[in-house]
């Protein structure tokens, strides 16, 4: 039965926050509850809140005297079984009522929300490294393998750091017999950079360019790597922008 508003700097939505009913479209039998609180949301941002006040409480007398839709009706508290429709005037007949039992709505006077709009601080962004997806099936799965080929494949600028398989660290240092499926994670990052994974913080880096990756991708396709994927490595104001991969 609630409503739900959604404002913006400049347009603002109001609905019931529940989703539609096309199974009973069309048969006046819908509570229009959602869509009235909604509608009483908008007029508390318009500073209409008198209006707004007056119709919820007399929809919460509406409540209180029994007289409820299918889906509240319960033989023991509702008095009487009713439509949309019926519902919706059972309400305008209560106009300028509060409820007795229910908490009365008193909303005072009020302004419209205004969004301002928030500072946007310019953030210092360093490319260090980048993700290199393989599609990569020999006989074994042998990381090892897979991890001697790629390291020939460092370049002045980027180095291979580790692969993953599954989110599981299997080069260097991997575990003997883990299962490995063909989609392997190779992590190449800047020749010279220092991550403290304490602090999440970059102790030392030299920021490499687009370049450099696109040197490094020319470098493994002309070697039959099938790339099928890349992610860009970033620090974002000196700090990780990336997920770590397990034990680095």
């Amino acid at each position: 039965m609630g409503g739900s508003a959604n404002i913006g700097r400049d347009f603002a939505m109001f609905e019931a926050i529940h989703g539609s009913a096309p199974d009973i479209a069309g048969k006046g039998i819908a509570n229009p509850s959602g869509l009235l609180n909604g509608a009483c949301m908008m007029l508390v941002h318009l500073g209409q809140n008198a209006v707004a006040e007056k119709i919820q409480n007399a929809w919460l007398k509406t409540l209180e005297d029994g007289i409820h839709t299918g889906d509240l009706y319960n033989a023991e508290h509702s008095k009487q079984r009713v439509g949309t429709a019926a519902f919706a005037q059972a309400i305008i007949e209560r106009l300028g009522q509060k409820p007795v039992l229910l908490r009365p709505v008193e909303l005072g006077n009020g302004k419209p929300i205004v969004v301002k709009e928030p500072e946007r601080l310019r953030a210092e962004k360093q490319l260090i490294g980048v993700d290199v997806f393989i599609d990569w099936n020999d006989a074994n799965r042998n990381p090892d393998i897979l991890g001697y080929a790629l390291s020939t494949m460092n370049t002045a600028e980027l180095k291979l750091k580790l692969i993953t398989n599954r989110g599981v660290r299997v080069y260097p240092e991997g575990q003997a017999g883990t299962f490995c499926s063909d989609h392997w994670r190779c992590r190449f990052v800047s020749e010279k950079s220092v991550f403290d994974p304490k602090s999440e913080m970059m102790i030392e880096t030299v920021p490499i360019q687009q370049k450099h990756v696109y040197r490094l991708l020319k470098k493994l396709y002309n070697a039959g790597f099938d790339c099928i994927q890349t992610e860009n490595l970033y620090l974002i104001n000196g700090k990780r922008a990336y997920s770590l991969g397990q034990g680095e």
